[in-house]
């Protein structure tokens, strides 16, 4: 699907609920998901409609694909949807590549998380009560609902709100905000009153989520809190999760209302999420000197925690500026402690590698991966490095089998078609050339791809009939969005 197609994709925010009929009249092949006749949306339908969504999403706005954040993102949603109303529990976890504070979700399970928002959330619990926020949305089906609230006023045209994330991350917020300010203001009045239900509703079994799942219940007040100090010294420019979930004095109050049966209790510092802090801030720096100097002057905080957490960032920033004898030294002490740790061990084996010294660096990962067998980013920083190595061959056999199990993973396609390349296995490029086409929506593409790899494997009668199949599917895919 390329991007001229972007406009005929339903898809919908499950935090937002608006239609526009101007919209509509210039989306004359968006699905008509809300006329009298349809009734609630099934499951199985929002699954679609949500698969549609990332598709058109990946293709338009920019991702993040970095495997240690994605997988520290999909455990936590993960352990907070085991506790959680959620009926269908098939996520994709999206991570945005914009520092506008933001987290949405979609129907169909599709979850997406602004890496701005760790800029905001100073706890575990504090995003985890964002997230918890945007699952108690699905799990109360809030499209569906929103659907049916709807369908005898106007059909359900949500185009408007996809292209505001676009614009978003690749204009400005301000340009996003236009649009979906325009395409939520002709319902606004119908389902401002719905969408506030929705709203409190979310916050209510969010806590309840927070309770069961071993977390603070007072971080969603804390959180919202946070936001609304923001948003009071910034009237003109207010956080993107503000305009779609508005936060009042009494919205605030609510949540706290809601946890005043249970005990105060003091959390302790999760490192795991203050290392994901300071990777989100080291990976995104556009001024590597500065952030150098911030990291250090985070080394003299007084919490532990913290304080490590700071010094893994200076290392990343150090290894991504160049400087490897410097991160090493600064690494050591942080290996000396914290003997196992995947994402240090991941940081010592990537300054081998940048040193030429693969051999160590496999070496290192290798020793990780039979502690963790099957750790997601392990087996994506030993597939890098495999490459690195010049072993295409294996890193390919690596990558593939782990497409098999994350199979709705970009990034797992690009550099597997990129050890295909080196290998110079031609039809393995095609191949996955095309899955990664596919999961992008642009089906043409993926088809021309699959086209070219066939006359490839014409003595190869599997082969053949394997990439014949995958055609015929993919254009079932294309047919239903001509």
């Amino acid at each position: 699907m390329n991007n001229s197609r972007t406009l005929r994709i339903i898809a919908i925010l499950a935090i937002c609920h608006a239609s526009s009929d101007m919209l509509a009249a210039n989306s004359q092949n968006l699905p008509q998901l809300g006329d009298a006749s349809s009734g609630i949306i099934s499951l199985k339908k929002e699954r679609e409609i949500g698969q549609d969504f990332l598709r058109s999403l990946r293709a338009q706005a920019p991702t993040l694909d970095d495997p240690i954040l994605q997988d520290y993102l999909e455990n936590l949603i993960y352990h907070l949807t085991s506790y959680s109303q959620l009926q269908d529990r098939r996520l994709d976890v999206v991570l945005i590549d914009s520092p506008v504070i933001n987290a949405f979700a979609a129907p169909g399970g599709i979850v997406g998380i602004n890496y701005g928002l760790f800029s905001y959330g100073e706890t575990e619990h504090e995003i985890s009560a964002i997230l918890a926020h945007e699952l108690a949305h699905l799990s109360q089906r809030h499209f569906a609902r929103g659907v049916e609230a709807g369908k005898k006023n106007t059909v359900i045209s949500l185009a408007g709100l996809l292209a505001s994330i676009v614009l978003m991350t690749t204009v400005g917020a301000d340009a996003g905000l236009a649009v979906l300010n325009t395409s939520q203001g002709i319902a606004q009045s119908k389902q401002l009153s719905h969408s506030r239900a929705r709203e409190a509703e979310a916050d209510r079994v969010g806590i309840d989520t927070l309770v069961d799942a071993g977390m603070d219940p007072r971080a969603m007040a804390y959180m919202f809190e946070r936001l609304e100090r923001a948003n009071r010294f910034s009237e003109d420019r207010i956080p993107e999760f503000l305009r779609t979930h508005p936060v009042t004095k009494s919205r605030i109050a609510d949540a706290y209302n809601q946890t005043r049966s249970y005990a105060k209790k003091t959390w302790p510092l999760n490192l795991n999420f203050h290392l994901m802090r300071a990777r989100v801030t080291a990976l995104t720096s556009k001024t590597p000197q500065e952030t150098i100097l911030r990291f250090k002057a985070g080394l003299n905080e007084r919490e532990p925690v913290k304080r490590d957490a700071n010094q893994y960032g200076l290392v990343l920033t150090l290894i991504e500026n160049s400087e490897i004898d410097e991160a090493i030294r600064f690494l050591r002490p942080l290996l000396e402690k914290y003997r196992d740790n995947i994402l240090f061990r991941i940081a010592e084996a990537d300054i081998h590698s940048q040193a030429g010294r693969y051999a160590q660096a496999l070496e290192i990962l290798e020793a990780s991966l039979a502690i963790n067998t099957g750790n997601y980013p392990l087996t994506m920083a030993y597939a890098e490095t495999l490459i690195s190595a010049d072993r295409p061959k294996d890193a390919g056999d690596l990558l593939l089998t782990l497409s098999v199990e994350r199979k709705n993973d970009t990034h797992v396609w690009y550099l597997l078609a990129e050890a295909y390349g080196l290998a110079n296995d031609i039809p393995g490029v095609h191949q996955a050339r095309a899955e990664y086409f596919v999961l992008n929506g642009n089906f043409d593409q993926a088809i021309k791809q699959l086209g070219f790899a066939l006359p490839l494997v014409r003595r190869n009668f599997q082969q053949d009939a394997k990439i014949k199949q995958r055609i015929e599917e993919i254009w079932k895919l294309r047919s239903k969005h001509p």
